[in-house]
Formats: structure tokens, C-alpha cells, sequence
């Protein structure tokens, strides 16, 4: 009867919302990290493109950076994390009459990109709302993980040399802070340009009080021969990119069906399938791979 009793006790003590596990303000120095790179421009290996996507890179031209329209371009939030200018700062917005954490700012440096992660239970907005470089973004704890689901984005680069995630992506970023370290590893859903998740990678900063956080100022200037109003794209099967093309050959003599993407390229088992495939002999012009 007495542990009946306090466990009745226990029942009806009031609960208390379970507060962040983990403080992740402050500014946040990237450490040096694989930007995602690929041993050919043009290749698309390791990414689940789907046949859209395929289409979608294979168009794209360099003349793009070029366009007025995009001098200015801001980074996608979840594209910012990886840059080579990531400099963060993170800060929290506090309820004052709970002290709850309300939501989490966070800006960094390359091209002054900012985000907000709302922590108090709101929906996301329905598919007509705004599109923004930053999306709508929520954020819950997994145990010493925050779980941040991102909405409502633009469409913009998964890398920049026309592999695309179209504004219909749905971005889950898992952050996760090792004493002085802090983790994050973004997760994209795209059920236009890819046939499956995509893992850009995981990439890691450490904590550094004294970090300067420069501004990013950018101007619109006249420097190209690009006429206002173009779109630079190639037709099917033209595009100078030497990882589409066919013949030419990387470092590794990787065959075309590998560098075409897809969700089999992701894959260790996708190793004796390339054996099968024949091997492009001609070698890609200098600086043409990495």
C-alpha cells in the first residue's frame, strides 16, 4: 500500500516541459572539412539524382555565376554550413516569463545568410506560403541532438556546377555539440531532382569567443558580356562539363554510368557494377579534375 501511495504522489506532481539538454549559442569557427567535392567537374557520383535532376545539371552552364540576376546570389542556409567561410554565430530567443528557449537564431558570415528554428511547437505554414534562401525551419530535442525539419525553401545548389534540390526539399539537419565542438549533419528529401535522401556530409566547428564576424557586403556590377533577362543553359547532350561527357576520362578512368549519379552510385555494391562498365580512355583537360 505504501508504494501505491507514493506512486499516486508521484502522478499528480505537475510536469515541467523538458528544457534543451544543450547550450548551442555562441560563435562557431569551421574547421577544415571535405566541401563535398568531386574528382571531375560535372560528376555527379554518390548523389541520387533522379532522371529530372540528371536533366536539370546536365543543362546547366557556367554563365549562370555570370547572369546580373545572380552576382548577388545568396547561399541556401543549408548550402552555407559547408562553405569555406562558415563563421557562425548562434544565439537563443528566451521567454522571459518561462525562460524557455522560443527559437534559435543563427548567422553566418558567407554571404550573410540567417535562419531562425523555432522551438515552441508551431506548425509549419501551408505549401503557398513564402519560399525563402533559409526556409521555414522547427526544431525538437533527440536526446542531446536538436532535430531541425526545414521547409518552404528556394531552389538552389547541393553543388555548384548544376547538381540542384528543388524548393519542394525538405531539409532535416541533426546538430549535436561535443564539449567544444559543435556537429551538424544535413539530410535532404527532394521528390523532384532526387530519387532518394541525400546526406551532404557532416561537418563540425569549434568554439572560438573571440571571433570576428565580418560583413559580407556584395554590389550589383556590370562584369560580364551576360544580357539581362538571358538564362545560360546547354541542350541535352552538349554540355562542356567534362564529367558528362562520355569519353573523357578523370583520374580513375570512372566509366560515364557512374558519374551520372543515382541512388546505386551511393553505394559500396555499386563497386561491381562500375567493373562491368566499360572505361573512358581519353584524359579530361588539364584543371579539369581534382
Amino acid at each position: 500500500m505504501k508504494t501505491l501511495f507514493i506512486l499516486a504522489v508521484l502522478l499528480t506532481v505537475p510536469g515541467h516541459p523538458v528544457l534543451a539538454q544543450v547550450d548551442l549559442s555562441g560563435l562557431w569557427r569551421p574547421l577544415p572539412r571535405n566541401q563535398d567535392g568531386s574528382g571531375m567537374t560535372g560528376d555527379a557520383a554518390g548523389v541520387p539524382l533522379s532522371s529530372e535532376g540528371r536533366w536539370r545539371a546536365q543543362s546547366w552552364s557556367p554563365a549562370d555565376f555570370d547572369t546580373a540576376e545572380w552576382v548577388c546570389r545568396p547561399h541556401a542556409w543549408d548550402y552555407s554550413l559547408e562553405g569555406p567561410l562558415s563563421a557562425m554565430r548562434v544565439w537563443p530567443e528566451i521567454d522571459e516569463a518561462t525562460q524557455a528557449v522560443v527559437a534559435y537564431h543563427g548567422h553566418i558570415n558567407q554571404e550573410e545568410q540567417e535562419t531562425t528554428i523555432w522551438m515552441d511547437g508551431r506548425p509549419h505554414p501551408p505549401a503557398y506560403a513564402l519560399h525563402t534562401w533559409s526556409g521555414f525551419s522547427t526544431g525538437e530535442w533527440d536526446g542531446d541532438t536538436l532535430v531541425v525539419t526545414t521547409t518552404h525553401v528556394k531552389e538552389a545548389y547541393i553543388r555548384r556546377f548544376g547538381l540542384m534540390r528543388s524548393d519542394q526539399t525538405v531539409v532535416r539537419t541533426r546538430w549535436k555539440r561535443i564539449g567544444d565542438y559543435l556537429q551538424a549533419t544535413v539530410i535532404m528529401y527532394d521528390p523532384i531532382l532526387l530519387d532518394g535522401p541525400y546526406i551532404r556530409t557532416t561537418m563540425m566547428w569549434v568554439s572560438d569567443p573571440g571571433l570576428p564576424m565580418s560583413p559580407y557586403p556584395c554590389e550589383e556590377a556590370t562584369e560580364t558580356a551576360v544580357p539581362r533577362g538571358s538564362v545560360p543553359h546547354f541542350l541535352p547532350g552538349q554540355s562542356p562539363l567534362p564529367g558528362w561527357n562520355p569519353k573523357l576520362a578523370d583520374r580513375f578512368a570512372t566509366p560515364i554510368e557512374a558519374r551520372s549519379g543515382g541512388p546505386d552510385t551511393m553505394y559500396p555494391e555499386f563497386i561491381a557494377k562500375i567493373r562491368t562498365f566499360p572505361r573512358p580512355t581519353v584524359p579530361a583537360p588539364a584543371g579539369s579534375t581534382r
